[in-house]
Protein backbone atom coordinates (compact mmCIF):
# COMPACT_ATOMS: atom_id res chain seq x y z
CA UNK A 1 0.00 0.00 0.00
CA UNK A 2 2.88 2.74 0.66
CA UNK A 3 4.44 2.39 -2.84
CA UNK A 4 1.29 3.54 -4.18
CA UNK A 5 1.16 7.08 -5.58
CA UNK A 6 -1.98 7.80 -3.24
CA UNK A 7 -0.17 6.50 0.34
CA UNK A 8 2.76 8.93 -0.87
CA UNK A 9 1.57 12.98 0.48
CA UNK A 10 4.22 14.39 -0.96
CA UNK A 11 3.59 12.37 -4.73
CA UNK A 12 0.30 14.03 -4.01
CA UNK A 13 0.95 17.55 -3.49
CA UNK A 14 3.97 17.98 -5.67
CA UNK A 15 4.13 15.28 -8.49
CA UNK A 16 7.48 14.26 -6.84
CA UNK A 17 7.81 11.01 -4.85
CA UNK A 18 9.70 11.01 -1.34
CA UNK A 19 11.75 7.97 -2.30
CA UNK A 20 13.64 10.55 -4.62
CA UNK A 21 13.52 13.47 -2.74
CA UNK A 22 15.32 10.92 0.52
CA UNK A 23 17.29 9.70 -1.94
CA UNK A 24 18.29 13.07 -3.70
CA UNK A 25 18.63 14.79 0.44
CA UNK A 26 21.13 11.57 1.65
CA UNK A 27 23.47 12.10 -1.72
CA UNK A 28 23.53 16.02 -0.79
CA UNK A 29 23.81 15.00 3.24
CA UNK A 30 26.80 12.92 2.31
CA UNK A 31 28.69 15.33 0.45
CA UNK A 32 27.85 18.10 2.55
CA UNK A 33 30.66 19.78 2.62
CA UNK A 34 32.04 19.85 -0.61
CA UNK A 35 28.14 20.58 -1.64
CA UNK A 36 28.18 23.48 0.57
CA UNK A 37 31.80 24.90 -0.43
CA UNK A 38 30.95 24.70 -3.71
CA UNK A 39 27.44 26.54 -3.71
CA UNK A 40 28.82 29.55 -1.18
CA UNK A 41 31.85 29.97 -3.20
CA UNK A 42 29.62 30.61 -6.33
CA UNK A 43 27.35 33.06 -4.45
CA UNK A 44 29.65 34.96 -2.90
CA UNK A 45 32.33 35.22 -5.82
CA UNK A 46 29.95 37.33 -8.05
CA UNK A 47 26.99 38.82 -5.66
CA UNK A 48 25.52 40.40 -8.24
CA UNK A 49 25.47 37.99 -11.00
CA UNK A 50 24.02 35.45 -8.30
CA UNK A 51 21.35 37.33 -7.57
CA UNK A 52 20.16 37.65 -10.97
CA UNK A 53 20.78 34.49 -12.15
CA UNK A 54 18.54 33.48 -8.90
CA UNK A 55 15.96 36.37 -10.09
CA UNK A 56 15.40 34.60 -13.92
CA UNK A 57 15.66 30.88 -12.93
CA UNK A 58 13.01 30.90 -10.10
CA UNK A 59 10.74 33.73 -11.81
CA UNK A 60 10.92 30.95 -14.92
CA UNK A 61 9.96 27.97 -12.13
CA UNK A 62 7.53 29.82 -10.42
CA UNK A 63 5.89 30.79 -14.21
CA UNK A 64 5.89 26.89 -15.20
CA UNK A 65 4.60 26.49 -11.99
CA UNK A 66 1.58 28.52 -11.83
CA UNK A 67 0.64 29.37 -15.49
CA UNK A 68 -2.62 28.36 -16.71
CA UNK A 69 -3.81 28.01 -12.67
CA UNK A 70 -2.63 31.25 -11.18
CA UNK A 71 -5.28 33.78 -12.98
CA UNK A 72 -2.36 36.65 -12.05
CA UNK A 73 0.48 35.12 -13.90
CA UNK A 74 -0.40 35.41 -17.65
CA UNK A 75 3.67 36.51 -18.99
CA UNK A 76 6.83 35.91 -17.72
CA UNK A 77 7.06 39.11 -16.77
CA UNK A 78 4.26 38.67 -14.20
CA UNK A 79 6.48 35.54 -12.65
CA UNK A 80 9.39 38.40 -12.79
CA UNK A 81 6.87 41.15 -10.65
CA UNK A 82 6.27 38.52 -7.86
CA UNK A 83 9.73 37.03 -7.26
CA UNK A 84 11.34 40.16 -7.34
CA UNK A 85 9.06 41.72 -4.45
CA UNK A 86 9.67 38.39 -2.81
CA UNK A 87 13.34 38.89 -2.78
CA UNK A 88 12.58 42.36 -0.58
CA UNK A 89 8.99 42.48 0.91
CA UNK A 90 6.63 40.75 -0.62
CA UNK A 91 3.84 43.32 -1.35
CA UNK A 92 2.71 42.15 -4.64
CA UNK A 93 -1.03 41.25 -5.29
CA UNK A 94 0.16 37.81 -7.10
CA UNK A 95 -0.03 35.11 -4.79
CA UNK A 96 0.94 31.29 -5.49
CA UNK A 97 -1.75 29.38 -5.98
CA UNK A 98 0.21 25.32 -6.92
CA UNK A 99 2.48 23.91 -4.39
CA UNK A 100 5.17 24.06 -6.44
CA UNK A 101 4.73 27.62 -6.43
CA UNK A 102 4.49 27.67 -3.01
CA UNK A 103 7.91 25.76 -3.27
CA UNK A 104 9.69 28.12 -5.16
CA UNK A 105 8.13 31.28 -2.83
CA UNK A 106 9.16 30.02 -0.07
CA UNK A 107 12.69 29.20 -1.13
CA UNK A 108 12.89 32.93 -2.57
CA UNK A 109 11.47 34.71 0.62
CA UNK A 110 14.03 32.61 2.30
CA UNK A 111 17.19 33.35 0.43
CA UNK A 112 16.25 36.39 -1.54
CA UNK A 113 16.24 38.76 1.31
CA UNK A 114 20.35 37.96 1.93
CA UNK A 115 21.38 37.84 -1.70
CA UNK A 116 19.80 41.09 -2.09
CA UNK A 117 21.37 42.41 0.90
CA UNK A 118 24.90 41.67 -0.63
CA UNK A 119 24.13 41.99 -4.50
CA UNK A 120 26.02 45.00 -4.91
CA UNK A 121 29.52 44.11 -2.37
CA UNK A 122 32.53 43.89 -4.75
CA UNK A 123 32.95 40.59 -6.24
CA UNK A 124 35.45 38.12 -4.34
CA UNK A 125 34.61 40.69 -0.92
CA UNK A 126 33.66 37.21 0.85
CA UNK A 127 36.64 35.29 -0.09
CA UNK A 128 38.64 37.27 1.15
CA UNK A 129 37.54 38.87 4.17
CA UNK A 130 37.32 34.83 5.09
CA UNK A 131 41.10 35.11 4.17
CA UNK A 132 41.56 37.78 6.41
CA UNK A 133 40.14 36.16 8.87
CA UNK A 134 41.45 32.93 8.52
CA UNK A 135 45.05 34.77 8.77
CA UNK A 136 44.36 36.47 11.80
CA UNK A 137 43.07 33.37 13.97
CA UNK A 138 46.77 30.97 12.56
CA UNK A 139 48.84 34.21 13.26
CA UNK A 140 47.05 34.58 16.66
CA UNK A 141 46.92 30.61 17.56
CA UNK A 142 50.85 30.90 16.63
CA UNK A 143 51.40 33.20 19.30
CA UNK A 144 49.72 30.80 22.00
CA UNK A 145 51.49 27.99 20.95
CA UNK A 146 54.79 30.58 21.07
CA UNK A 147 53.18 31.08 24.90
CA UNK A 148 52.76 28.17 25.98
CA UNK A 149 56.11 26.87 24.57
CA UNK A 150 57.88 29.29 26.92
CA UNK A 151 55.81 28.53 29.54
CA UNK A 152 56.64 24.98 29.37
CA UNK A 153 60.12 25.57 28.94
CA UNK A 154 60.06 27.64 32.30
CA UNK A 155 58.25 25.13 34.15
CA UNK A 156 60.90 22.46 33.19
CA UNK A 157 63.84 24.61 35.46
CA UNK A 158 61.56 24.86 38.40
CA UNK A 159 59.60 28.58 37.69
CA UNK A 160 56.61 28.14 39.45
CA UNK A 161 55.12 31.53 37.20
CA UNK A 162 54.46 28.74 34.45
CA UNK A 163 50.78 29.27 32.33
CA UNK A 164 50.56 25.55 31.82
CA UNK A 165 50.29 24.03 35.56
CA UNK A 166 50.22 20.00 35.39
CA UNK A 167 47.46 18.57 36.74
CA UNK A 168 47.20 17.55 40.03
CA UNK A 169 44.12 15.05 40.09
CA UNK A 170 40.71 16.14 42.44
CA UNK A 171 41.79 18.44 45.41
CA UNK A 172 40.51 17.14 48.66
Amino acid sequence: MADTPAADPLYVFTGIRSAKVLDALRWVLSRRGDVEGAFVERLTRYPLESLTGFLFATSAAFYLAERGTNPKIKTLVDALYYISTCLSVGYAEIFATTQPGRAIATLVMTLGPSLTGEALDPPFKAAAASQRGQDAMVQKLDEILAELKRANQGAGSGEQDSLVQPETGPQP
